[in-house]
């Protein structure tokens, strides 16, 4: 009995994990460069709010902030997967 029932168990918990769909693969860079080196501004604070997005560089940044920091230039709502 105790074996059905961790078999059981075991069974269920294998067919609850499934793929990470709350990430996406790096965006496509719609034209020029994905980091603009002009944009690039270390002085300004963003607040640590977890929200993150993915870059055309393929990096998760925390939020939008910390992206528009970097100088990325296009990013999506959502982690990398890559």
């Amino acid at each position: 009995m105790k074996r059905i029932l961790l078999i059981s168990v075991l069974f269920i918990a294998f067919i609850s994990c499934e793929k990470n769909n709350n990430c996406v693969s790096t965006p496509s860079i719609q034209s020029g460069n994905c980091i603009d080196s002009t944009l690039i501004n270390d002085s300004i604070f963003c607040i640590a709010v977890y929200n993150p997005v993915c870059g055309c560089d393929g990096v998760t940044y925390s939020n939008s902030c910390h992206a528009d920091k970097a100088g990325v230039t296009s990013y999506v709502a959502r982690e990398c997967c890559d």
